[in-house]
């Protein structure tokens, strides 16, 4: 199977990609007629890549690290860089309008964006480790995982085969050029962010107790750059909104 055809940007692309050799319709119908909207309508696009980061993250942070996150809190990237990255998905979904994504952003880069993504997902899950970013209990948090395993490649394809693949499609005019401009200033807001993350940690992930399947109580020891930004303070107040809603869990 092309594996673009079941990504954005292909025309009918789901149709193709839900039926076996023998004819067997392989998806459910619904989800057939989803996947469908996402290649071609913008706002569904959108809204998927919405869906999976920051919400996802969010959600996931709520119901198994017990935690609210704002966007004070938060990472830059997460809170502003990956919604920037969903517009600029939606809008090349717009630009390609059905047609599937040619040049650099054909089937093998797509592939192989996903790939590279993943991989670099797997080196800065070692080297934030070994550098000290995160202690081992913050890396094996169920938002750190879900982030390096699933965001990167799933978002690093969606926005090879939408972003790069809108634009260069073939569509012009006034509206065309402006949506062009403003997925390419979406992504550079996303790069700013993750640039200024560098030089400003967040928690990011707490330390993580898979047997409890829950944080580990506070306090936390300052064993990592981005524990020390966020534990308690000399006083014994909390630095940072981010660990607020964990100071009750000392158990």
């Amino acid at each position: 199977m092309n594996p673009l055809r079941s990504g954005f940007g292909g025309s009918g692309a789901f149709e193709t990609a839900a039926k076996a050799p023998n004819g067997w319709d392989v998806v459910p119908g619904v989800a057939r007629r989803l996947s469908y909207r996402v290649t071609r309508d913008a706002w569904v696009a959108a809204a998927v890549s919405f869906i999976v980061v920051p919400g996802g993250f969010f959600v996931l942070a709520r119901l198994m690290e017990r935690r609210w996150l704002t966007p004070r809190s938060e990472f830059a990237a997460i809170s502003y860089g990956d919604p920037m990255l969903a517009v600029a998905i939606g809008l090349g979904v717009w630009l390609l309008d059905g047609a599937p994504p040619h040049g650099a952003a054909a089937a093998p880069f797509g592939v192989a964006s996903l790939a590279g993504w993943l991989v670099f997902g797997l080196w800065q899950w070692c080297a934030e480790l070994r550098a000290g970013f995160y202690t081992r209990d913050q890396a094996i948090a169920p938002t750190k995982i879900y982030h390096q395993l699933l965001v990167y490649p799933l978002l690093g394809y969606w926005s090879w085969t939408a972003v790069v693949g809108g634009i260069l499609s073939q569509r012009s005019g006034g509206a065309a050029v402006a949506a062009k401009v403003t997925s390419l200033c979406c992504v550079l807001v996303w790069v700013a962010a993750n640039v200024y993350d560098r030089r400003h940690p967040r928690l990011g992930h707490p330390p993580y107790d898979w047997r409890r399947l829950r944080p580990r109580p506070l306090p936390w020891a300052r064993e990592s750059v981005t524990l020390r930004v966020s534990l308690p303070s000399a006083d014994g107040s909390l630095i940072g909104a981010q660990t607020s809603d964990l100071s009750h869990d000392r158990k």
